[in-house]
């Protein structure tokens, strides 16, 4: 079934793995060329995208005047994509006052406008390779578990991961640490480009069957 989908993004993060829509065109990668590549894979299944197009930035306009588009994006979608980038943040400004962590508390929101009301998004977040086509900056893979670094994340996404109200957790044979386990620990789920990519379609149902179950969640939805 079609959904309609928001991508969340830092547009000129140039600290990411090339892709070939950009160095066919001698350009170097940044976070807008991923959106566009995610952007034709979910039309290919059927998908709708309600973010920016390339050719219509929003940047000369007010703050306010982009705000007011974004909302109306974003209110008219049912699942939010969250770039994670290495780059992602403007380190020495108030996350407050960044882009991405206001769309996310705003996809998160149960808004009324015209006599309807949207739900929750539902919630994913890709991180992307970084210019070493690695994702170290943001997760490591051990013998036992897998580390998500969300601290380095901005709060909003940093809180909603890992926030299930009853943890499902096991005690590790191998170093004796509490681990998480399955794959509905956190509402906005974490994966990776190369994953995400390689199954699609699986993960935006995961992130909609987590939406089903947003009360076994504690939910922050304010900056």
């Amino acid at each position: 079934m079609s959904k309609k989908i928001f991508i969340s993004y830092k547009y000129a993060d140039s600290s990411v793995a090339p892709l070939e829509i950009a160095t066919d065109k001698d350009e170097d990668t940044q976070g807008r060329h991923y959106v566009s590549c995610l952007e034709e894979e979910l039309k290919d299944l059927g998908h709708i995208y309600k973010g920016e197009k390339d050719d219509e930035p929003l940047d000369h306009l007010k703050d306010e005047t982009i705000a007011s588009k974004l909302r109306d994006k974003i209110f008219d979608s049912s699942i939010t994509i969250v770039l994670i980038s290495k780059g992602m943040k403007n380190l020495g400004e108030k996350e407050s006052n960044q882009w991405i962590p206001w769309e996310i508390s705003y996809s998160l929101k149960e808004m009324t406008k015209n006599d309807r009301t949207s739900k929750t998004n539902s919630m994913i977040a890709i991180a992307l390779p970084d210019e070493n086509d690695s994702y170290s900056y943001i997760v490591n893979h051990y013998d036992c578990v897998t580390v998500w670094k969300t601290n380095e994340l901005f709060q909003i996404l940093n809180i909603n991961m890992f926030n299930r109200k009853n943890e499902n957790t096991k005690t590790c044979n191998d170093c004796d640490g509490v681990h998480h386990i399955g794959k509905d620990h956190s509402y906005i789920f974490p994966i990776k480009w190369n994953d995400f990519i390689g199954n699609k379609e699986h993960y935006i149902n995961h992130a909609i069957s987590l939406n089903d179950d947003i009360d076994h969640f504690e939910i922050t939805k304010k900056l």
